[in-house]
C-alpha cells in the first residue's frame, strides 16, 4: 500500500510547519476511516489514505505560497494515482463553480486560480471527495471541531473575513456534513467528537517518528 512518507521530501520533518502538516493529515485520515466505516458506498482504508495524501502538495512549498498545495499535489500524482490527485486539488473547494471562494482562497493570485478551475472543470464531485472536505475542515491536530466552530476560529485569527463568500463557504460545507449525517444515519460531530467552542486550541501532541505512516 501508498505510504505517504515515499512522496515527501527527505528532510520533511526537519521544517516544523511540515510535522505540523503531517500531524494534521493522520487527523483527517482517523476521520475519514471512522466515517467511511459507517457507509456502505465507501472503503475506510481507502478513506484514510485520501486524507493522509490530501495536503502533500504544502511539503513542496514555502509557507507564503501554501495557497497553491491542493495544485501541486495533483500534478505530483496525476499519472500514477490520478484519483489522489483529484483529492488533493479539490479538498479545499467544496463548490467547484464558486469562483470567488477560489480566488480568494488563491490570494488573489488569478493565473493559479485560473489553474485550479482547469482542473476541478474535469473532476466529479463524488463522495470520496465530500468526506475529505469535511474531515479537512473539522480537523486540527489531535483534535475535531465543529465546522461552526472553526470558521469563527479563523474569523478570530484574522484567517479568514467573515463576508459572502466565505458564508457561501461555511453554507456549502453545511449541507455536505447534512448529506454525510444522512448516510450514516448519525450526527457526525458526536462520532467524532467534535468541539462546539472556537476558544480550544485546534493542536495536541501527536507522536510522529520521521518514518512516515503506513496507508494500509
Amino acid at each position: 500500500m501508498l505510504r505517504l512518507d515515499e512522496f515527501l521530501p527527505d528532510d520533511w520533518s526537519a521544517e516544523p510547519r511540515n510535522v505540523r502538516t503531517y500531524e494534521h493529515s493522520m487527523t483527517v485520515a482517523n476521520a475519514a476511516r471512522l466515517v467511511a466505516s459507517r457507509i456502505a458506498a465507501l472503503d475506510p482504508e481507502k478513506a484514510y489514505m485520501y486524507g493522509m495524501m490530501h495536503d502533500v502538495g504544502k511539503f513542496y512549498l514555502p509557507a507564503n505560497e501554501a495557497y497553491k498545495h491542493p495544485r501541486i499535489g495533483f500534478k505530483l500524482l496525476e499519472t500514477k494515482h490520478n484519483d489522489i490527485a483529484e483529492i488533493c486539488v479539490s479538498h479545499a473547494f467544496p463548490d467547484f463553480s464558486d469562483l470567488e471562494h477560489i480566488l480568494s482562497y488563491c490570494h488573489g493570485d488569478k493565473p493559479e486560480a485560473h489553474a485550479v478551475c482547469e482542473l476541478l472543470s474535469n473532476i466529479k464531485h463524488d463522495l470520496y471527495i465530500d468526506l475529505i472536505q469535511f474531515c479537512d475542515k473539522v480537523s486540527g491536530i489531535g483534535t475535531y471541531m465543529t465546522i461552526e466552530a472553526k470558521y469563527d476560529w479563523y474569523i478570530e485569527r484574522d484567517i479568514m473575513i467573515q463576508n459572502d463568500v466565505t458564508l457561501r463557504y461555511l453554507e456549502t460545507l453545511q449541507s455536505i456534513k447534512k448529506k454525510l449525517d444522512k448516510l450514516v444515519g448519525y450526527d457526525l460531530y458526536a462520532l467524532i467528537g467534535a468541539s462546539q467552542n472556537s476558544k480550544e486550541p485546534v493542536r495536541k501532541k501527536v507522536h510522529v517518528d520521521g518514518r512516515g505512516c503506513s496507508l494500509q
